[in-house]
């Protein structure tokens, strides 16, 4: 499995640059990638239901409620990026859809780092997490990762809109490689209807 220096070498290579021999090597590529890796990890995990990123979680109610409409109020996890599933385990999905039909409003709903819904406890939650440990990483998600940061940073180590152009036709190869061995790895999941989604169809 691939370490975090083994990523961001990796990136490095595909850009024709020298490997670091640690992450605290003190140049213009390792202060770089310092600056984006981050960000970029958290983006691209958040952009797909990757199947080493799926958690699933029941959660208990928080004891201040919201303030209006809704009576219970949920933190989510730390580690949350996306919301694919909100449930209640002792409801079948079409009572839960037919709940949310009949108060005319959305079932859940994400408000800032809580989720609020009339859903009692324990709530189930499915999510994708952020997961940093680069060894959980599936191999074509470890490439699409390097490609992506070699994409970022080609024109500040390189200084070419050339080889950027080449490093993002990488990325969009490597990505779509990814996406499809994750696909195999789970089947589809069918995307809870809320305000939040529907209104971005």
């Amino acid at each position: 499995m691939a370490t975090k220096i083994d990523v961001i070498n990796f990136a490095l290579i595909k850009l024709g640059s020298e490997p670091l021999a640690s992450e605290k090597d003190n140049n213009v590529a390792s202060r770089a990638i310092e600056v984006v890796y981050d960000g970029l990890l958290e983006r691209l995990l958040r952009s797909y239901r990757w199947a080493f990123s799926i958690k699933r979680i029941e959660l208990a109610a928080l004891v201040n409620r919201p303030g209006f409409e809704y009576r219970h109020a949920y933190q989510l996890p730390a580690d949350c990026l996306r919301i694919d599933k909100v449930g209640h385990r002792d409801f079948p999905q079409s009572m839960i859809d037919t709940i949310g039909r009949s108060t005319g409003r959305p079932l859940w709903q994400q408000e800032g780092r809580t989720i609020v819904t009339d859903l009692e406890a324990p709530l189930q939650l499915r999510y994708g997490a952020k997961v940093t440990d680069s060894s959980q990483w599936d191999a074509t998600f470890t490439n699409a990762f390097a490609c992506l940061i070699a994409s970022e940073l080609c024109e500040k180590i390189n200084q070419s809109s050339t080889k950027k152009q080449a490093a993002q036709q990488d990325f969009s190869k490597a990505i779509t490689e990814a996406r499809q061995a994750s696909a195999i790895e789970r089947p589809a999941i069918i995307q809870q209807d809320t305000s939040w989604y529907t209104e971005r169809l």
